[in-house]
């Protein structure tokens, strides 16, 4: 196993020229919750800096889906709290992937 110790507080977010993927032309997100001035799009853009936070407390979720199938090599998260001190002191979070054959079956089933 490889090991490469990082600093816990990153400096600057990934660059904008980093080779991420352009979101807005490669399929859609659905998201449980939205404050209109933080809107999901303001975490997505590459260069855009405000984020994204939920308009109702609670469980959120982003969902993330590709038009086809892509090839990721990095997926960075970023959690961010500078206004509100948390009651909780964990937040959960679950990062899943589907196979693109299950689903082109699970459209075909909704046809």
């Amino acid at each position: 196993m490889r090991k490469h110790l990082i600093s816990a507080t990153p400096h600057e977010r990934v660059p904008s020229d980093s080779g991420g993927l352009d979101l807005a032309n490669l399929g859609m997100v659905e998201i449980t919750s939205e404050d209109e001035a933080y809107p999901i799009e303001c975490a997505l853009q590459l260069g855009e800096r405000r984020g994204w936070r939920a308009a109702e407390p609670g469980l959120q979720v982003i969902r993330l889906l590709f038009d086809h199938p892509q090839r990721l090599k990095r997926i960075w998260l970023l959690f961010e709290e500078a206004e509100n001190q948390r009651t909780r002191k964990r937040m959960d979070f679950a990062l899943r992937s589907v196979p693109a054959a299950a689903v082109i079956s699970r459209a075909s089933n909704r046809i």
